[in-house]
């Protein structure tokens, strides 16, 4: 694994050939079904895959009315403009997010990332993924968030900002934590290693559930002058909270 971390350093050459490769001698087939494609993903399982609600709330898209500003937003407003997130993290595509943690599985991250769609008014001047710590770095080869971003950069001709932005310290998993203890558990986690005076900024992560590590990193950009900030992942958990109050008021008698 430290071997092919290295090798993806190295602008990722030898590692895309290798792919090439591979591709050409075993035959393609659908990540989900199985069944031969022309892509990673057939048209039929792309078609069937959950997508976010056309009406959900821009800053945070969770189901909103009439697609406008929700009220959890309007009381705590995330420090990015607006947010991408072209599917739900549900299953299969929880399935899918999971296996880009491995090596093995970057190519359905690729197609997630290349199939993605951009709203015509995006206007940013560079894309940053969100850092990983460099223990992460070392136990896993890679950053999955930057995989994604490294598509979204060439997909959009837009520059690809390794620098800036980097983590200083290494946080406790958010898994199981809620809003308070997810953002106590990131304050403090990012800093900027020069200005980004002027420039829009596109931040890139895989999932986002409550927000708190994109947020964090978000006001981190701002402190080093970002004139704006925009966030994209590739799905949208639906938080705890919201999906047990649902649950809940589904189940009362009518």
């Amino acid at each position: 694994m430290k071997i092919l971390g290295g090798l993806y350093d190295n602008s990722g050459v030898a590692v895309r050939a290798l792919g090439r490769v591979v591709r050409a001698a075993l035959p393609q087939r659908c990540f989900f079904c199985g069944d031969g494609a022309d892509e990673t993903v057939c048209t039929p399982c792309a078609a069937a895959l959950p997508r976010t609600d056309a009406g959900a709330c821009p800053s945070c898209q969770l189901p909103s009315v009439h697609a406008q500003i929700c009220g959890r937003c309007l009381r705590r407003p995330p420090h990015w403009r607006s947010l991408f997130a072209p599917w739900r993290y549900h299953y299969p595509v929880d399935r899918a997010v999971v296996a880009g943690k491995r090596a093995s599985a970057f190519a359905v991250l690729n197609w997630f990332s290349q199939s993605a769609q951009f709203h015509a008014a995006l206007d940013v001047d560079v894309v940053i993924a969100v850092p990983a710590s460099p223990e992460r770095l070392q136990e896993r080869g890679y950053n999955q968030a930057e995989l994604i971003a490294r598509q979204i950069s060439k997909r959009l001709c837009i520059p690809l900002d390794r620098e800036s932005l980097v983590r200083i310290r290494d946080t406790e998993t958010q898994y199981q934590r809620n809003w308070i203890e997810r953002r106590a558990n990131v304050r403090g986690a990012f800093a900027a290693t020069r200005s980004l005076a002027g420039q829009r900024v596109l931040l890139v992560d895989d999932v986002l559930t409550t927000g708190a590590t994109l947020n964090e990193l978000s006001r981190t950009a701002q402190l080093a002058g970002a004139l704006s900030v925009d966030a994209f992942v590739l799905a949208r958990a639906q938080p705890m909270r919201r999906r047990e109050r649902i649950a809940k008021f589904v189940e009362q008698p009518r």
